[in-house]
C-alpha cells in the first residue's frame, strides 16, 4: 500500500510541476524526498534508496536534516532545476531552492543509481 501511495505522489508531482524542465523521474523522486523531509517520514528515504543509502540514512541523521531543512521548506519555497551530471553509473541532479520566508538559498543534490537514491543532500 505504501508503494502505491508513493507511486501516486510521483505521478501527481509529474503532472503538477510540469514547468520544471528537469528529467522526469529524478524530478518526481526529488519532490517526494522534499515532501518526506517536511513530513518527517524517514520510511520514504528507506524505500527509495539504494542499500548503501539506506544504511547511511540513520534516524538521527534524518531527524537532523528534518529539523534544519524541513521547517524552512514548510514555510514555502521555490525550486529551480540547474542541471545534470553523469558520473560512474550515477546521475547527479542539482536544484536551487529559495525559501520564501527568509530568501535563503540552498543547493540540493540528488544522486541516482538505476533510479534509486544513492545520495541526497543540501549545501
Amino acid at each position: 500500500m505504501r508503494m502505491f501511495c508513493i507511486a501516486i505522489v510521483l505521478f501527481f508531482n509529474c503532472c503538477l510541476f510540469g514547468a520544471d524542465d528537469s528529467p522526469g523521474e529524478a524530478k518526481n523522486i526529488y519532490g517526494v524526498l522534499l515532501q518526506a523531509i517536511q513530513d518527517g517520514d524517514v520510511a520514504v528515504f528507506q524505500e527509495l534508496g539504494t542499500e548503501a543509502f539506506k544504511k547511511q540514512m540513520t534516524p538521527d541523521l534524518f531527524q537532523s536534516a528534518q529539523n534544519e531543512i524541513g521547517a524552512r521548506l514548510r514555510d514555502g519555497y521555490t525550486s529551480s532545476f540547474l542541471g545534470k551530471i553523469s558520473k560512474s553509473n550515477r546521475e547527479i541532479f542539482l536544484w536551487k531552492i529559495t525559501t520564501l520566508k527568509s530568501s535563503d538559498q540552498l543547493l540540493a543534490t540528488l544522486v541516482l543509481e538505476k533510479n534509486k537514491v544513492a545520495g541526497f543532500y543540501f549545501q
